[in-house]
């Protein structure tokens, strides 16, 4: 057993009998069978095929600690730069991966919507959520998930009743603060959509100053027949950050997600999406756009699932990277035997700034059926010297000309992000008008 792994379990045996579920025999089993399998399994390593290019090692060599309940001192005017709207929307605020009922603003929710602590609710109501015990993801390459499944204190809990509809976007804002000692968050949401409902979804991460940190986070979504659900993610934390984490989405019958990516933060991360499309006219929209600069190092792994005839996935990512970053995009589509009607395309696009920048793009197929209709495509490029010259004999400079030239590669994916309140904040809090120059 590594180091690393001898913290954590020292940890999980002195935080256990406080940790949500806890008092009821199950979830107390739970925690206690991840933790078990992590030590079996150890943190993933380089000689797994899905981890080929990212080492858990040195995501974990630091032997992060939890964080300690305490005040921190914010104020909500503390939050402006990583905020959606500053007025109208909902936000559910999340500080050192424990909720901050003082920063967050929940108004006007639908009847029975329910938007929560999910330490709260587990320990409020144990035997309700038990279900949801045994749905994560197992494998000999999952050992940051039974890390957070062993460990987490806290997450968001989003539940919608059948027919309700959100009508502004929900903000679930992950902010981590500096520390003596090398943190480590844990976050587990669980996000419940019943039929007929509709949401839009901003899971954000980002640090307040230039902390060394690890997020380890977990999102659930569940999405009942007819649902839809648009689900952001933004990651930006501080570019000495390490950030693991994972995204699964079960679908049943007609029901539509649509998931957006977008990422510029961290020194290290390796994000993971996962999408069982189980009911028929079920379908999901992927899109993703990531910058990485300096040493920077992206790895973004999905897996789609049609388990059921007449289902329907897109996906698209688009990596942009500069100076010594590198990218990594590996995409999984499988249609098992006997399911048919069944359709999907996959692109991902590459831009590369720099001769040291790389990017390793690996889109994959698995068919075992013959009435499907499925494609994919990868590319990597640079900028077109041609267009670069064309712009600057028209008077604008090289810097310009740059950022004019990386911004209609990423327009595409840009104008997908909905509502405008995003894109805003997208360019507002990355700066990403002046990232490129």
């Amino acid at each position: 057993m590594n180091n690393s792994l001898q913290t954590y379990q020292s940890q999980w045996n002195e935080r256990l009998p406080a940790l949500p579920g806890c008092k009821l025999l199950s979830w107390r089993a739970a925690r206690q069978k991840s933790m078990e399998r992590l030590l079996q399994i150890g943190l993933p390593t380089q000689k797994m095929e899905t981890w080929k290019y990212t080492s858990g090692k040195l995501l974990s060599q630091r032997g992060y600690t939890l964080p300690d309940p305490a005040c921190l001192g914010l104020d909500p005017e503390d939050l402006s730069p990583y905020l959606l709207e500053q007025q109208e929307s909902n936000r559910l605020v999340f500080v050192n991966g424990l909720v901050a009922p003082f920063l967050s603003k929940l108004h006007d929710l639908p009847p029975g919507v329910r938007v929560e602590s999910l330490a709260k609710v587990v320990n409020n109501a144990p035997d309700e959520w038990e279900p949801y015990l045994e749905q994560f993801l197992t494998g000999p390459d999952q050992g940051f998930s039974e890390l957070n499944h062993a460990l987490w204190a806290d997450g968001a809990f989003v539940y919608l009743p059948e027919g309700s509809r959100l009508e502004k976007p929900l903000q679930l804002l992950f902010l981590t603060t500096t520390s003596q000692n090398p943190m480590m968050t844990l976050p587990w949401n669980l996000i419940i959509a019943g039929g007929n409902s509709q949401a839009v979804l901003v899971e954000s991460y980002a640090t307040l100053g230039q902390a060394i940190h690890f997020t380890n986070s977990y999102t659930s979504l569940v999405l009942g027949d007819k649902a839809q659900m648009r689900h952001l993610l933004l990651l930006g934390e501080s570019p000495f950050a390490h950030h693991v984490g994972t995204l699964q989405c079960t679908q049943t019958m007609g029901s539509r997600l649509h998931s957006q990516l977008f990422s510029i933060g961290g020194k290290i991360t390796r994000q993971d999406l996962h999408v069982t499309l189980a009911g028929t006219e079920a379908e999901c929209s992927l899109d993703g756009l990531f910058f990485a600069k300096g040493e920077q190092h992206m790895d973004f792994h999905s897996a789609i699932h049609h388990t059921h005839s007449t289902t329907r996935s897109q996906q698209l990512y688009k990596g942009i990277l500069d100076e010594q970053a590198r990218g990594i995009f590996n995409g999984l589509v499988h249609v098992p035997s006997g399911v048919e009607q069944t359709q999907s395309q996959q692109t991902t696009a590459n831009l590369l700034l720099s001769d040291r920048a790389e990017i390793d793009a690996k889109p994959q197929l698995e068919i075992n059926s013959n009435a499907v209709q499925c494609s994919h495509g990868a590319t990597v490029g640079s900028l077109d010297p041609e267009a670069l010259f064309y712009l600057q004999s028209r008077g604008i400079d090289f810097a310009t000309a740059r950022t004019l030239l990386i911004h209609g590669f990423a327009e595409e994916l840009l104008q997908r992000f909905s509502p405008a309140s995003v894109r805003e904040w997208i360019e507002r809090s990355f700066h990403f008008g002046g990232v490129h120059a």
